[in-house]
């Protein structure tokens, strides 16, 4: 695969998968007894931001609410890893979104060289010091193309919901299976 199919794909998961997890969640919490007006909107967006390591965005109200509102937003998005389904299909997300992002960052991956899948396999096993040892270097050899590169890995595993990827990682089954979810939560795709 080229590296701009890589590219693509990355952002296409990511912002399907985002869309699809903002709208599933405006949607459930739009039935909690409490959350009223503008709350579902607001909760949903400062979720779906900080599953994806995003910081606050949207109006000036939607910005305050999730600065004055931390821990019932990490709340929310913790409550998310007791979601086996949902946690195999945005810990894909994040797969291709990080990807993607390395990449776009100018990453290196040749037939014999990637180190961004070689980081993920090293990460699969981290009970060996040899492999703990390559994650930790391939992470900040990484991480120095662009800060943000594992942006949404990161976050998600923070909050518990990054699963273990299969040793060679599928970004179109990735890409499909965000897709399906969008789909089955409403969003046209």
């Amino acid at each position: 695969m080229s590296s701009a199919y890589i590219s693509q794909i990355g952002l296409a998961t990511e912002n399907t998968a985002k869309l699809a997890l903002f709208q599933m969640l405006e949607v459930e919490y739009r039935n909690v007894p409490g959350f009223t007006g503008e709350m579902p909107q607001a909760l949903a967006g400062a979720v779906t931001d900080l599953v994806f390591g995003e910081e606050p965005q949207g109006s000036e109200e939607k910005v305050a609410f999730a600065k004055s509102n931390p821990e019932l937003i990490k709340t929310h998005a913790q409550n998310l890893a007791k979601r086996e389904d949902l946690c195999r299909v945005l810990t894909g997300a994040a797969y291709n979104t990080c990807y993607g992002r390395y990449v776009r960052a100018g990453g290196k991956r040749t037939m014999f060289s990637n180190p961004f899948l070689a980081y993920v396999r090293s990460g699969r096993d981290l009970r060996s010091r040899s492999n703990r040892e390559i994650n930790v270097q391939l992470y900040s050899e990484i991480s120095a193309l662009d800060r943000n590169i594992f942006r949404a890995m990161d976050a998600m595993e923070s909050l518990g919901i990054l699963r273990s990827l299969p040793h060679s990682p599928n970004e179109r089954a990735f890409y499909d299976a965000v897709r399906q979810f969008a789909v089955s939560v409403g969003v046209r795709v």
